[in-house]
């Protein structure tokens, strides 16, 4: 069953743990657009676990924490409801739409996408006009590269600003992984951050999910996350 309902929740993703590094000069434009939106679009791109859906969730609980209107859809889901999500869209203060390349090649997705960008494009010309849009939409590749049947829309992805997000190196990600830890109230050291990457591979969501594990695991056993403690907890079964 497809649901025409917009999506507003908070998640942990915020400013305060997104890695910044390597995305400083998208982050200040950004920022610029928060309270005076001059440029209302923004096409951000990059590989598996550069960043991107955590940087639209971090845009979006922003403006929900500030009594702001948002929406974050995430459109690998889209199956799960319909285009008449960004049905009035235009209202909201800022709406972010991640992966549009899970929708590329979908008539009724694309022509819903165009119609947004046309109403915030008609907002930035009002006189006077006191709500503004701000739109961020991801991908995984630059907009060229996109399957958009609809030649005008693949001309409105590159309307406004288009960053890439660098893909972060195995160093970054085991910071990333520490500073996580840290927030959960355990200390995970470098040798064990590593090895977790080395066993587990450098998709930081599931090395979340496996921190995770972790963490309720070291909480029940009063001990600290040492790398028998983590061969023990998570590939006994495995024999590792």
């Amino acid at each position: 069953m497809q649901l025409p309902l917009p999506i507003h929740q908070i998640d942990e993703e915020t400013f305060d743990n997104f890695y910044a590094e390597n995305s400083e000069v998208l982050l200040e434009s950004l920022k610029r657009n928060f309270t005076d939106v001059q440029q209302p679009f923004f096409y951000i791109w990059g590989g598996k676990s550069s960043g991107k859906s955590h940087l639209l969730k971090a845009v979006s609980n922003y403006f929900l924490l500030n009594q702001l209107t948002s929406s974050y859809i995430p459109l690998t889901k889209a199956n799960y409801f319909s285009p008449l999500v960004l049905d009035n869209a235009e209202l909201l203060n800022v709406i972010c739409l991640d992966d549009i390349q899970a929708i590329a090649g979908n008539d009724e997705w694309e022509l819903a996408i165009f119609n947004l960008f046309n109403q915030i494009r008609e907002q930035q010309s009002l006189f006077n006009e006191q709500r503004k849009t701000l739109l961020l939409i991801s991908a995984d590749c630059p907009p060229h590269q996109l399957k958009i049947n609809l030649p005008d829309l693949r001309s409105r992805l590159t309307w406004g600003e288009v960053y890439q997000l660098s893909d972060l190196t195995d160093e970054q990600k085991c910071y990333i992984l520490q500073q996580n830890a840290h927030q959960k109230g355990i200390e995970l050291p470098d040798e064990v951050a590593q090895f977790l990457l080395k066993k587990l591979g450098t998709d930081l969501q599931d090395l979340s999910y496996f921190l995770d594990k972790l963490d309720h695991a070291s909480l029940q056993a009063q001990r600290k996350l040492t790398i028998p403690f983590v061969k023990e907890t998570l590939f006994c079964k495995q024999g590792v």
